[in-house]
């Protein structure tokens, strides 16, 4: 059975200023994430003061999750690598440490050629395409980069489900400026592109070969 393992870091974090201050905020940010376990395997773990990875069982959580991760820590950047494939050892359910495979190798591997590229997002382990996999990649790596915290969370929520007149409400902000956001962003085409990249992760772990 393929898993889907998230290897993730602060963007040089022995330069911030206010190092205790961003760990404090990922923490509590991971803690968040993790009262909701649908869809995890092994919980969001912070490994080294400012790394952290989790399993995943399936992809549908994934990109909100980035989003909701990238918002709580703005203007501070982070990478995150994603590697699909199998996992040899025992899944751990209590945290995401202790475990071995190629999902945790391609991730491992994917975030070092990260760090040189200047990639934020990227996913090992998907079959190979034309291309339009990678394109789409960048295109929202190159997006995640500008976006301010607002519009992280309105893509968020949209990828939820949520509807404009309830993410204004809960966000204390007028419905008009979600959909300023939704237009200047083209979050219409953000949320397709994440769908589809979704679908094929899904696909990816489903795959028994």
């Amino acid at each position: 059975m393929n898993h889907l393992v998230m290897i993730a870091d602060v963007i040089g974090s022995r330069q911030l200023a206010n190092r205790g201050q961003v760990q404090t905020l990922l923490e509590a940010e991971l803690h968040t994430l993790h009262k909701d376990r649908t869809g995890l395997a092994s919980p969001y773990t912070i490994t080294l003061g400012d790394e952290f990875q989790a399993v995943f069982k399936g992809a549908d959580r994934v990109f909100p999750d980035i989003l909701a991760i990238l918002r709580a820590l703005h203007p501070v950047g982070l990478r995150f690598a994603l590697g699909i494939g199998p996992i040899t050892t025992r899944i751990n359910p209590e945290q995401a440490i202790g475990m071995d495979g190629p999902a945790f190798y391609q991730a491992r591997d994917l975030l070092e050629r990260m760090k040189k590229d200047g990639r934020i997002l990227a996913v090992a382990g998907l079959p190979e395409d034309d291309g339009l996999q990678e394109s789409a990649l960048g295109l929202l790596d190159h997006q995640l980069r500008k976006w301010r915290p607002n519009r992280l969370d309105i893509l968020r929520l949209l990828l939820q489900g949520w509807k404009a007149g309830t993410i204004a409400d809960h966000l204390d902000i007028t419905e008009q400026s979600v959909y300023k956001n939704i237009r200047e962003g083209g979050l219409e085409h953000a949320i397709q592109l994440t769908q589809a990249l979704t679908g094929r992760m899904n696909n990816a772990l489903a795959r028994t070969d």
